[in-house]
């Protein structure tokens, strides 16, 4: 690693400049070359293909009824009418609503395509995320009903926040798992 001195506000400070890769070749991130890291790239994009399909023709219903089935009983203890949480149920369901939870897609891609991790670490993985997941789509859908009734800013604020944090949490959930506490073993 080669340093170069300059001089810049406050005195002197060294820079590091050409940082040389590992002498194997192999990235920091999964000890994978980078002929490995775009097969798992381009398996990562096949598998979440087949994912989605399945999830939006068979799965995303029967995961949408229980994001219902659990925020329901949140929803009443808020006093909210039970008419218009069957409409808001309703006009959702009619949207196609259960891909707005489509992040559980790229955490159940990215289980089955990162190479080089032990199945524990997959169901880890899926064990961690999938819960989480859950419980970020019932406060989200929780969440949308006082901003969409009352105008409340303060679960506008909520919704759009887990709105960003919901694309996030799929990969920070495979990165401290798959990355940060990585158990290799044979695929």
């Amino acid at each position: 690693m080669a340093k170069n001195k300059r001089r810049g506000i406050g005195g002197n400070k060294e820079a590091k400049t050409d940082e040389k890769p590992p002498a194997n070749g192999k990235c920091d991130i999964l000890n994978l070359t980078k002929n490995q890291i775009l097969i798992f790239l381009l398996e990562f994009l096949v598998v979440s293909a087949v994912v989605l399909v399945v999830w939006y023709y068979y799965l995303g219903e029967y995961y949408q009824s229980a994001i219902f089935f659990c925020a329901r009983p949140i929803l009443l203890a808020m006093s909210c009418p039970p008419a218009l949480i069957d409409i808001s149920f309703s006009h959702v369901a009619q949207e196609s609503g259960y891909l707005i939870n489509f992040n559980l897609v790229p955490l159940v891609a990215l289980a089955i395509a990162t190479p080089n991790l032990i199945p524990r670490k997959r169901l880890e993985m899926l064990a961690i995320g999938i819960p989480i997941l859950f419980l970020l789509h019932i406060l989200d859908l929780v969440a949308h009903f006082p901003m969409d009734v009352y105008g409340s800013k303060l679960a506008q604020m909520v919704v759009y926040s887990i709105g960003v944090s919901e694309v996030a949490v799929p990969f920070i959930i495979w990165f401290a798992i798959a990355v940060l506490f990585r158990s290799t073993g044979k695929k």
